[in-house]
């Protein structure tokens, strides 16, 4: 047998193999779309390789649905080409007036550069917020401050007013998810709630404490105890800046402690106001109460001295935090950097306008995609599979941006998913879930090294979060399993 003629053996080998492969995919992808259970739902799938963008399944692929937080992966990677993976944020403690005997004629200020992780209570090498505060007072008092004349100012001009997107649902501002990014963020901020369980169902659980206290915060409590196992079912609804909050819903019957998280609702201000309270207890006194510079308006500033400057860990790592636990302040935090490193008014800080021209100049389908948002929160974005697709394609070697991406049964939101079947360190998935909305999108490596790129997103669905999430994995098990 001639060399020539075992090569096309072995070529129509594994191109049959291939073609197998690819009608079982096919098969396992017409299956999930066809599942009784999503009767009424809209189902949109679009599998392809990543080196030679043939499709190997694909149901309604050019069909553009709501993306939910699937949308970070387009955020963070726009981000690492923009920002750069080094980039910092930077917060600074200033004093300005002039200083006599201990007497600051002026104010303390601090100044903020956008760090969405500033006394982050998740983030590893980054101070605890206790920690952050001790540092300022101490950084004051070698300052040889021992009175403030003047006032605690948080300067939250950084970023402008406009924390929240404009798209963003009203049940979702008063929640952990809800926060929007501000010049001056703080604890991400959120504050958790302790609640008290109660025994019967439809008894009202009583609120225990805030952590941190956030100063003026008034909660009126309307939530009701539903049954063993029912899970988080309680909402808070205020908006940016608004004091006067409901907490409404249920949580489950219980002996213990039940946590569920808040947005604070002028982050800046509650950061200048702790500042303020840190600086009493330790002995030194400051006249007037805290504010902040949106409240203050134009702030003359003709001169000031730098106390302290604290830097964000690197990009790279707010990334990882953005997508492997899809937390929504990050992203806006970096659509708003973004735009400003680009020179954009503040006032168009969080518009995501510039995506779409990022992605052209890529090459990149941008016909019949929208985004309001750079988290994916919003509820008017959309786009497509096949767009998804395209966009994971060209980012495929982008190495260190794809360490953000959860991987089953090791990192991120995937860590407990799929541990020990064949998608077990070879499925990245970033998941996203809004209102009837579930979405899933990444890479797939077979067990012979082919990569392919996936997304999978359905909306107006009927089911329940859970099953629907178990029917998903379940798909992007089989996917693995059948990967050529």
């Amino acid at each position: 047998m001639t060399r020539h003629l075992i090569l096309l053996l072995l070529l129509i080998f594994f191109s049959d193999l291939t073609a197998t492969a690819q009608g079982s995919m096919s098969q396992a992808v017409r299956a999930f779309a066809l599942d009784e259970d999503l009767a009424g739902a809209v189902v949109a799938i679009d599998v392809v390789d990543v080196s030679t963008g043939q499709r190997l399944a694909a149901h309604q692929p050019d069909l553009a649905l709501i993306p939910a937080s699937t949308q970070k992966l387009i955020t963070t990677a726009i981000a690492m080409d923009v920002l750069g993976a080094d980039h910092t944020f930077r917060t600074r403690l200033l004093s300005s007036g002039t200083l006599e005997k201990g007497v600051l004629s002026g104010d303390i200020i601090i100044e903020g550069g956008g760090d969405p992780s500033l006394a982050s209570p998740y983030l590893e090498g980054v101070p605890r917020l206790p920690e952050l505060l001790d540092r300022w007072v101490d950084k004051i008092r070698r300052a040889g401050i021992t009175e403030v004349r003047g006032r605690i100012i948080a300067d939250d001009a950084y970023f402008g007013t406009d924390g929240s997107a404009p798209g963003w649902p009203w049940a979702d501002l008063g929640n952990y998810y809800g926060a929007g990014a501000y010049g001056l963020n703080v604890h991400e901020n959120f504050y958790f709630l302790d609640l008290l369980q109660r025994s019967r169902v439809g008894d009202r659980p009583a609120v225990q404490r805030l952590r941190p206290s956030v100063p003026g915060l008034s909660l009126s409590n309307e939530l009701r105890s539903g049954p063993r196992g029912s899970g988080d079912q309680a909402y808070i609804y205020g908006a940016p800046y608004g004091y006067d909050n409901y907490v409404r819903g249920t949580i489950p019957v219980g002996t213990g402690t039940f946590t569920i998280k808040g947005a604070i609702p002028d982050p800046p201000l509650f950061l200048a106001q702790l500042l303020r309270e840190a600086l009493a207890a330790e002995g030194v006194a400051v006249r007037l109460p805290a504010v902040t510079t949106r409240q203050l308006g134009a702030d003359d500033r003709p001169s000031v001295k730098v106390l302290d400057e604290h830097h964000s860990p690197k990009l790279s790592s707010l990334v990882d935090r953005t997508n492997l636990r899809s937390n929504n302040l990050y992203a806006e935090a970096l659509l708003r950097a973004v735009n400003k490193e680009r020179g954009r008014e503040l006032a168009l800080l969080a518009s995501p306008e510039y995506y779409l021209e990022w992605l052209e100049e890529r090459g990149l389908p941008t016909k019949g995609l929208q985004f309001e948002d750079g988290s994916g929160l919003a509820t008017r974005n959309f786009f497509s599979p096949e767009f998804m697709t395209a966009f994971l394609r060209s980012q495929a070697g982008k190495s260190r941006w794809r360490q953000s991406i959860p991987l089953a049964g090791k990192t991120g939101s995937m860590r407990s998913y799929l541990k020990g079947t064949v998608a077990d360190g070879r499925l990245w998935a970033k998941s996203g879930s809004l209102g009837a909305v579930r979405a899933y999108a990444g890479y797939i490596r077979s067990a012979k090294g082919r990569e392919l790129a996936f997304c999978i997103m359905v909306n107006n669905h009927t089911m329940e979060g859970r099953p629907l999430r178990n029917k998903m994995l379940a798909l992007m098990k089989e996917l693995c399993q059948l990967a050529p």
